[in-house]
């Protein structure tokens, strides 16, 4: 394998490895959101709730983590970032293996 290949395939599969621990940590967000949900929906409630009404004591806001792991644009783009990383690397291994 050449310097070049070597270094982007280095650069690729590092940045696979960023996003595949980003869509975990969003796995993990909707996880705990399910087992809260599961446990006592009545108490969760989403940010843009208090703009709107008064929240009462008895209700706790999710947290900010949580609330953007339900982005579905931003989930979209990460699980397509990954399909191309993943194209990619397998392209430079093959290139490697020729």
């Amino acid at each position: 394998m050449t310097v070049r290949l070597s270094q982007q395939l280095e650069q690729v599969q590092s940045e696979l490895a960023r996003k595949l621990a980003e869509a975990e940590r969003i796995g993990d967000c909707l996880v705990e959101l399910g087992m809260r949900l599961q446990q006592e929906p009545w108490k969760w409630s989403l940010g843009w709730a208090e703009n709107t009404f008064p929240v009462p004591n008895s209700i706790s806001l999710l947290d900010d983590e949580i609330v953007e792991s339900l982005d579905h644009n931003r989930l979209e783009w990460l699980l397509e970032d990954i399909r191309i990383l993943k194209r990619r690397e397998a392209e430079l291994k093959r290139l490697d293996a020729a």
